[in-house]
């Protein structure tokens, strides 16, 4: 692991608030983007140099916003460049290679540089009142979602440039903002000290996370403390993150309460319980405000290679999971690494910058991790081959879910009992339980319980000459996936109010082919602090540039 600090005039000297690798295939160029105060978003190439330090490049200067640029974020795809400022407006950029670049000279800059790419505006989308802080695409590339000073977060369709959902229940800045990999939530956190995740299926609140339990009082009353910093933090930046696969979310600018002491600490929660972390990872110096995850998996170290030190348990992790996640967490002066297998940071990165740190991004492949402060500068740790770890030979496969195909899958509850093969008709299939529904009679056959083919013929109790025809259903029961064995369940319904003879377990299906999810619960919304934040002009102390 090497640190080198570029001696670059990235955006004149001024503060660089944003920067974010473009995501690509092996072979491409590690094209950087990079956003400050100058109303500039510059365009970098970054390569390995002989001596394992990072080289910086000059490519393009991108000029159309008329303040200050506080976050810049590429699709997925890496085709598609998205900027957002202090002038409300974001920018959706997209290289040109029909047209030639032209020839720019900067504004305290003797030299004419010339561009070597050309990149131009594709789309504007303005909704938001005041400043845009922070800016996430979803999975696809076709959604994105992005925060900003008027206290709210906005869901765009790209495509269109069309806003589709505007959350407004935060009660200040919304300073991050992160879409779930699997495309379930939306999780947004800001300076009124409350993280709120939302489902972007039922587009409302799904969970509000603001306080935390520390005691019993003397009298018995539940003691809390607030889990987030509130307005008094130095950073403008409170950018959150989801990892790779969805399973954890990592939220900066937390704040832990022991007594009178209080430690600065990122939170980590699954996404099987959003309400509550299940870990804190403690920051020893200043607040954290961004976390951002390597999207390379790597292999699980042996589990001998954990303890590298006397005060260290070799055992102890994070979280389990099949495969190694690497994240970086930046606070206002320092950089810590961690993975997903320790509880515990295995680098740490500081004195690399005169003033607060504002952004943090990893390369496509893991080589760079690229940090960005308010002095003026940014910074790159450069990693060797396998440095951080053997990566995965093939990518878990993510099940995506959009907006659009979750109105299609609808949840049928929490049972555990199987459900219908793909492909069974299920609309004329009544549910023997269902209200209006006569109670079945079944006689088992001897035929041993195991996933089964089965027929069901329907019969009249009353003087009926139209009988429906019998249907092939295909139940597949928990036990084991063996050969099917035939057998012929005939289920007649009774007159009388005799209660129905119970059933194998093995027979009972689920009335729809579609897949089992569970509902999210409702959480009340959290208590808002008293007094909003001060405006950005009117606040002392503020870093110089920003409108």
């Amino acid at each position: 692991m090497k640190v080198i600090t570029c001696e670059i005039a990235w955006h004149n000297k001024e503060p660089v608030y944003s920067l974010d690798f473009q995501p690509g295939a092996a072979g491409r160029i590690h094209r950087l983007a990079s956003a400050g105060v100058d109303t500039a978003v510059r365009i970098w190439k970054v390569a390995k140099g002989p001596d394992g330090k990072a080289i910086v490049e000059f490519l393009s200067n991108l000029t159309r916003h008329t303040k200050a640029v506080n976050v810049v974020r590429f699709s997925p795809n890496g085709e598609i460049l998205a900027s957002g400022g202090d002038d409300a407006v974001i920018l959706l950029w997209k290289v040109n290679d029909n047209k030639e670049p032209e020839q720019l000279a900067f504004q305290d800059e003797d030299e004419a540089q010339l561009n070597k790419e050309n990149w131009t505006v594709v789309k504007t989308l303005r909704g938001h009142l005041e400043d845009v802080y922070d800016i996430c695409w979803a999975a696809d590339g076709n959604l994105m979602a992005s925060a900003s000073v008027d206290n709210t977060a906005i869901i765009w369709d790209v495509g269109k440039g069309q806003k589709i959902s505007i959350f407004n229940e935060h009660k200040s800045y919304v300073q991050g903002v992160t879409w779930d990999p699997l495309g379930q939530y939306v999780a947004t956190l800001s300076c009124d000290r409350i993280l709120r995740v939302y489902s972007t299926q039922k587009k409302r609140v799904a969970f509000n996370v603001s306080k935390m339990l520390s005691g019993i009082g003397a009298e018995g009353e539940a003691r809390s403390y607030r889990m987030f910093h509130d307005d008094s933090m130095k950073s403008f930046f409170r950018r959150l993150s989801f990892t790779p696969d969805g399973s954890l979310l990592l939220t900066p600018a937390g704040c832990v309460e022991s007594g009178e002491n209080v430690t600065n600490t990122t939170y980590v929660f699954s996404r099987k319980n959003l309400k509550r972390p299940i870990a804190h990872l403690p920051c020893p110096g200043k607040a954290t405000l961004a976390v951002r995850c390597c999207p390379v998996y790597f292999e699980l170290r042996p589990v001998a290679e954990q303890a590298d030190g006397p005060s260290q348990e070799p055992g102890v992790e994070l979280v389990r999971l099949p495969y190694r996640l690497v994240f970086a967490v930046a606070s206002e002066d320092s950089v810590l690494l961690y993975d997903t297998q320790q509880p515990f940071p295995f680098g740490y990165v500081s004195n690399i910058h005169y003033h607060t740190l504002s952004d943090v991004s990893w390369s496509s492949d893991g080589a760079f991790l690229a940090i960005s402060s308010t002095d003026g500068y940014c910074s790159f740790v450069t990693f060797e081959k396998d440095e951080l770890g053997i990566p995965l030979k093939e990518k878990p496969v993510l099940s995506v879910r959009t907006p659009d195909t979750a109105k299609k899958s609808k949840s049928q509850g929490s049972s555990p009992g199987p459900r219908l093969a793909e492909g069974t008709p299920t609309g004329r299939i009544q549910d023997p339980s269902s209200p209006g529904t006569p109670p079945p009679q079944v006689r088992p056959s001897p035929a041993p319980a195991a996933p089964s083919e089965e027929k069901k013929s329907l019969q009249p109790s009353t003087q009926n000459p139209r009988v429906p025809p019998s249907r092939r259903v295909t139940v597949n029961t928990l036990q084991a996936w063996s050969k099917t064995t035939p057998r012929r369940i005939n289920l007649i319904p009774l007159k009388t109010d005799t209660a129905p003879a119970s059933a194998p377990a093995s027979v009972i299906a689920s009335p729809s082919t579609e897949d089992i999810q569970s509902e999210m619960p409702g959480d009340p919304q959290g208590s808002p602090p008293d007094l909003k934040r001060p405006r950005l002009g009117e606040r002392e102390g503020s870093p110089q540039g920003l409108d």
